[in-house]
């Protein structure tokens, strides 16, 4: 029976609540400031340190991203306040009190009763974990209602990507939650705008991929979505590793053993398995484009390998955008615009290759200053280098989805169809987590998402039965963390079909 305030050896004791983090106000409905354009500057204040930064939107996703990681960070100190009134008699109503009032979330009264359900020992764990997963969902919900990152407003970007002849992209990056960030921060695309599924290593499943550019061209072909099939345009795929210059043999992919070279060519392998795929199904005729890029985790900085003529990779051809950003502080915007294509030709004749084509080299310039932003945010935010260079993700997402996490280090979040196949995976992520979590007493909390498409008859329930399915293999596979309460799940649900938030699997 737990009949004490709370044990010296409890995770939770372990440490003491500050007034600044226990104080914070949680409430979710964060006031949305509409988020400037990377290519409209009229809205840019004058003190900008880059002309091709857009300091606007740093401030309004700082503001987002400090809020939303805040509530999570909390949880372990609220809990730990809570639980120390547990004597009172009014202790249930009074603990959701202070939930709501310092995370913005409740729980179902019951779960505080600590004479029923989870023993002494395990109860702080379930709380825990419990609260993340009520956090997941609030966020979930506001990020798709209320749109924070205006993600929903993809216009302007799908016009510069159709200018280059692109008509949909689909984007691989690692499951590193050092990467979950990549497309509305690194990159400042909609969500809306590009396919995300992330792979351990970024070794992205190259039939999947297929399926799914069929799909794509299919729709182009019966539906004029997004374009015409007529067109002339192409399919973009980026492959994205990740490396650190700060401590690259500890803080470096760990698929690849924090080798950054290995990182790069197993991305590239799968990025020419892909075309070579497509060309051989279908013709060359139906040739996508590709594209490799690399993120720096200590600063969100990238290389970018630059295509030849024939859209063709080679490792040794790049542009590093941390040395562009310092290369054109102090220009005019078009002065720094032109200096950015120079280094992009030049970094391919240098070495006796072929230009890209005009079109893929502007598309490359525009997301470089894209990324300035993001190295500025960085720079102003973080003193130009993450404090948590490392992991520090908050839970594991798991499935499909997940496009609400949009926030580094949010979550490790890997997409698969089955247990078996992401095994490897999943693996990489426990193994994250009992560093993080298990080797302090908190537990891995685990958001398994299946989403399903409103409009076809029984795909609801296919999905609730694969949600169910995965967790089950899940607790099946990491028994002894599961039976012990240090590794706890949560299935939810999606209608991809719209703006719909996560729904909880009951």
């Amino acid at each position: 029976m737990f009949n004490k305030k709370v044990r010296k050896n409890s995770p939770f004791a372990r440490r003491t609540a500050s007034s600044s983090s226990v104080q914070r106000r949680a409430s979710f409905g964060v006031e949305t400031t509409p988020v400037v354009s990377a290519v409209d500057r009229s809205l840019e204040t004058k003190d900008n340190a880059h002309a091709l930064v857009n300091s606007v939107q740093n401030r309004v996703f700082h503001d987002y991203d400090s809020q939303t990681k805040a509530r999570f960070d909390d949880v372990e100190a609220v809990l730990k306040e809570i639980l120390s009134h547990h004597s009172r008699s009014d202790f249930k109503r009074f603990a959701n009190q202070q939930l709501f009032s310092r995370l913005g979330v409740t729980l179902e009264e019951n779960v505080w009763d600590l004479n029923k359900g989870s023993s002494s020992h395990r109860f702080p764990q379930d709380l825990y974990s419990k609260i993340v997963f009520e956090l997941f969902l609030k966020m979930s919900k506001d990020f798709f209602i209320n749109d924070p990152l205006s993600g929903q407003s993809k216009q302007k970007t799908e016009d510069v990507f159709r200018e280059a002849g692109i008509h949909a992209v689909g984007i691989a990056p690692c499951a590193d939650g050092r990467l979950a960030h990549f497309v509305s921060y690194v990159l400042r695309l909609p969500y809306t705008m590009a396919r995300r599924k992330a792979h351990a290593g970024a070794l992205f499943d190259v039939s999947e991929s297929v399926r799914n550019w069929v799909f794509v061209e299919h729709s182009r072909f019966r539906e004029g979505v997004p374009n015409n099939a007529a067109d002339p345009t192409r399919y973009l795929k980026m492959a994205v590793y990740h490396f650190s210059k700060v401590d690259p043999s500890h803080q470096g992919c760990a698929a690849h053993g924090s080798d950054d070279k290995k990182a790069a060519e197993a991305a590239q392998a799968k990025l020419t398995d892909f075309r070579q795929a497509i060309e051989n199904r279908f013709g060359c005729g139906s040739t996508v484009e590709t594209m490799l890029i690399g993120v720096n985790t200590d600063d969100d900085s990238l290389k970018i390998h630059i295509p030849n003529e024939q859209g063709r990779i080679c490792l040794d051809r790049f542009i590093e955008t941390d040395i562009l950003y310092s290369k054109t502080l102090g220009l005019e915007a078009y002065e720094a615009q032109a200096v950015i294509e120079a280094e992009i030709d030049k970094c391919n004749l240098g070495r006796r290759s072929t230009r890209p084509q005009a079109a893929i080299k502007k598309l490359i310039a525009w997301l470089t200053t894209n990324n300035f932003s993001q190295i500025e945010y960085v720079k102003n935010y973080e003193q130009g280098l993450y404090k948590d260079l490392g992991h520090a993700e908050r839970f594991i997402g798991i499935g499909s989805g997940f496009e609400e996490v949009q926030l580094r280090n949010l979550s490790y979040y890997s997409f698969l169809d089955t247990i078996e196949e992401g095994v490897n995976d999943v693996d990489v992520g426990i193994k994250i987590f009992k560093g993080l979590n298990v080797k302090r007493g908190r537990p891995i909390p685990i958001i398994i998402r299946c989403d399903y498409d409103g409009r076809v008859p029984g795909s609801k329930t296919r999905a609730v039965k694969k949600a169910r399915r995965l967790e089950k293999a899940i607790h099946n596979r990491y028994q002894e963390l599961s039976s012990c309460g240090l590794l706890q799940t949560m299935g939810t649900l999606r209608d991809n079909t719209g703006c719909l938030p996560a729904e909880k699997l009951v």
